[in-house]
């Protein structure tokens, strides 16, 4: 039996999380202290209580300032209600990363304000930068209530350890989450398949049924990194839920896991190049 330890635990302060591993046919079992537990629980419901008064906030800057418009939102989120809601299968939302904000964007086209606050596990936590998100008191208290989990890209890697150890332990409990696993922006305007974090496979190795839902996501006029899309751009959003196996073991389960769902969303970058291509082909004749 393996086990996942975070640290600086004693035998008084661990609860233990009994997994059935349905990838690997044997059981597993998450130990996590009880602080994240406590930690977890208690921004988890002042994230819901503080909801109606943020998010309606953020959307309308989305919508109105910013004023851009998810492409199909209306079957984006039929088809998110029917995945994410059916049942509790630990779910694991992955996308490439072009802007700061492109986990709210997300958050925004898979569900509505009054939808997420019935189902608040169904609003996903994050793993945002510490050094873009946590700057100021009032960043700090938008990052806290937005369900988000900072980490220090150049911490140490016990910090690492204990930040995958949260989101694995959340996952276990029917809370979605959302990375992105690149680990960053991309730098070159489009999916970087060499540069994947294998922390994304080591959140899913031995989970039981697990799922991954693939983002792919443009501004229409999106080119490279931005703080955020341009104005009025219209986004394009595409998803495809995948269950990625691997029959190795240790770090090259998790670098095939990974590997499997960032060749997915380049893929899925590629249909979206086709069809801007076609369109341009179209309108020019």
């Amino acid at each position: 039996m393996s086990q996942i330890n975070a640290v600086n635990m004693d035998s008084t302060n661990v609860r233990r999380v009994p997994l059935i591993v349905g990838l690997n046919s044997c059981s597993e079992e998450i130990l996590v202290s009880r602080k994240i537990i406590i930690k977890c629980t208690i921004q988890k419901w002042l994230s819901w209580l503080f909801f109606p008064i943020l998010a309606p906030t953020i959307i309308f800057i989305l919508k109105y300032v910013q004023k851009n418009r998810i492409q199909d939102q209306k079957t984006i989120r039929m088809l998110f209600k029917r995945i994410a809601a059916e049942n509790k299968t630990p779910t694991l939302i992955c996308s490439n990363h072009l802007t700061k904000l492109d986990s709210i964007y997300i958050q925004h086209a898979f569900a509505s304000v009054p939808f997420y606050w019935r189902h608040f596990r169904l609003f996903s936590w994050n793993i945002p930068a510490k050094e873009n998100f946590w700057t100021n008191p009032l960043s700090r208290l938008v990052t806290y209530l937005g369900k988000c989990i900072p980490i220090v890209r150049t911490g140490p890697s016990e910090h690492h350890k204990n930040v995958m150890d949260t989101f694995r332990y959340l996952l276990s409990r029917g809370e979605l989450c959302t990375i992105f696993p690149e680990g960053g922006r991309s730098r070159t305007g489009t999916v970087d398949v060499d540069n994947v974090r294998y922390g994304v496979g080591s959140i899913l190795r031995g989970l039981p049924d697990y799922r991954v839902i693939c983002v792919y996501m443009r501004g229409e006029n999106q080119q490279g990194i931005s703080d955020l899309p341009r104005k009025r751009d219209k986004i394009y959003f595409d998803f495809k839920v995948i269950t990625p196996q691997s029959f190795e073991k240790g770090r090259r389960a998790e670098r095939e896991i990974s590997r499997r769902i960032i060749q997915t969303i380049q893929e899925m970058e590629n249909t979206y190049f086709t069809l801007r291509k076609n369109d341009s082909s179209h309108s020019w004749e």
